[in-house]
């Protein structure tokens, strides 16, 4: 819980020193809500997942009793799989700490592999094993985020995001040559809770729409106990999950009103006036 609470400090103080960017020149509002945009919008994004593993692996004892030892080099690897997430967004009227909040589903696929050598001490004999093996997760996820706008430039700016989602096993597949019970597997439940930390950089693109590339990560998990910022054990490895999308963001004009599209005129950017909206 420290961790998330500096996080959650780097948040607001990431806000502040917006908000005082914002006193020093003011930029055009990326979600416009004096009377152009609707609170309520919605959201895709496709993408990929990844399982990240240590970078360096080292003999460890797994376990040892009165008549024998067992020293095991286990070797993770991570794997691509797919990622489709979907919802709606709700825009806050007083950006300066949280410009919007969301809440969606998603389609999860996680992939990895393990392998491993392995030696039996017992007495003056010493037996040798070796053996691989892959699995493959498919989660319904339900995720719900705050998210913070720090603007680059009149339409870029970096979203920073914390949030939580609960996922739902939908099927599963493991396959590995190894003894389970010697080299102790252990896998995640079918319901796993975490905390998770996001970041991108994101375009407007039209006056309606957004495009924020993402990273997202966990940082805590509540089920199954935390095993190290956020990482999850398939067989004998830890593995920590990291998402790579594409998030198109949809904002919802009022009516007889458009949001202010990002144009260019002579190569520098053409600001919109409030007064310069008019009904069609």
């Amino acid at each position: 819980m420290r961790k998330l609470f500096v996080l959650f400090s780097l948040l607001l103080l990431l806000g502040e020193l917006s908000a005082q960017r914002i006193f020093q020149r003011k930029r055009p509002d990326i979600i416009p809500l004096e009377g152009q945009a609707k609170r309520l919008g919605w959201f895709v994004g496709p993408g990929v997942t990844w399982t990240h593993t240590r970078l360096k692996n080292e003999e460890e004892e797994v376990f040892r009793n009165d008549s024998a030892r067992y020293l095991a080099s286990y070797d993770p690897s991570g794997k691509l799989g797919l990622y489709l997430e979907g919802g709606v967004a709700w825009f806050t009227r007083d950006p300066v700490i949280i410009d919007y909040l969301d809440l969606g589903i998603a389609y999860k696929n996680l992939r990895g592999a393990e392998s491993f050598e392995s030696s039996l001490l017992r007495g003056d004999s010493t037996s040798a094993y070796s053996g691989e093996g892959d699995f493959a997760e498919r989660f319904l996820t339900l995720a719900f985020n705050a998210n913070k706008f720090i603007q680059t430039g009149d339409y870029q700016f970096v979203q920073l995001s914390l949030g939580a989602n609960a996922d739902y096993r939908l099927g599963s597949s493991y396959s590995h040559t190894g003894d389970p019970v010697l080299n102790q597997h252990a896998f995640p439940p079918d319901l796993i809770a975490q905390m998770h930390f996001k970041i991108g950089y994101g375009f407007k693109l039209t006056g309606r729409m957004l495009m924020i590339p993402t990273l997202e990560t966990p940082v805590f998990s509540v089920v199954p106990e935390d095993q190290g910022f956020g990482q999850l054990q398939w067989f004998s490895s830890r593995y920590r999950p990291i998402i790579l999308s594409v998030r198109f963001l949809f904002l919802r004009a009022r009516s007889g009103f458009d949001c202010p599209p990002p144009i260019k005129h002579k190569g520098d950017v053409k600001q919109y006036k409030q007064d310069g909206y008019h009904p069609k």
